[in-house]
């Protein structure tokens, strides 16, 4: 006899034991400990239902975080609706990304600074475009060049070379937490107004 087919309740319940064994790893031994079999041991399931769920193991990295991602992003977008002047617009997106990565640490650390062990295999390529900030920001550039108040270039470039100076900002002195470099907390402000020269025109 065939074993009855698992409800939308039961299916959720197992999705939520399979994300939460995987973050419990997570916490506790890092990254690399995420292995399909050792998620599958602390969540009491097959690996195959691991594979089932989720469709490969990064596919279950991203669903840990998807759901305070999209709150984040929702926050730019409501900075982004605050300002109609495009560089009041920039210069605000920026704050907010960089005040995400002062007040956030997990989440930003496990999305934006996670080094992808060799054992997860690549991603698949997702357009920028997918993405609320880079997308936003991308938006004020174009308005900002079409009101001359930002300069010539190309803009999928300048949008890339603004996201590095916040990311950069924040990611730095973590990742090189060795040498003393200054917080985010003290770079922030000179930061944002080093950005905001670059793109007089």
């Amino acid at each position: 006899m065939a074993r009855p087919k698992a409800t939308p309740e039961q299916r959720a319940e197992v999705r939520r034991s399979i994300q939460r064994a995987a973050m419990e790893l997570y916490r506790e031994q890092g990254a690399s400990s995420i292995s399909a079999r050792a998620v599958a041991k602390r969540a009491g399931v097959s690996v195959g239902t691991i594979y089932s769920y989720f469709g490969d193991l990064a596919g279950l990295g991203q669903s840990l975080w998807e759901g305070r991602v999209a709150r984040q992003e929702e926050v730019f977008r409501e900075v982004a609706d605050q300002h109609q002047d495009p560089l009041t617009r920039i210069e605000a997106l920026l704050r907010a990304y960089l005040t995400f990565g002062m007040e956030q640490h997990e989440l930003y650390r496990s999305v934006l600074m996670f080094v992808r062990p060799a054992a997860l295999g690549e991603p698949e390529k997702q357009a920028v475009s997918a993405f609320a900030f880079p997308t936003l920001l991308k938006a004020a550039i174009e308005a900002g060049q079409a009101a001359g108040q930002v300069r010539a270039g190309d803009v999928d470039e300048l949008t890339q070379l603004l996201w590095s100076g916040v990311h950069g900002a924040i990611a730095l002195p973590i990742n090189l937490s060795r040498i003393e470099l200054k917080s985010i907390d003290q770079m922030s402000d000179v930061t944002l107004a080093a950005l905001m020269d670059m793109l007089h025109p």
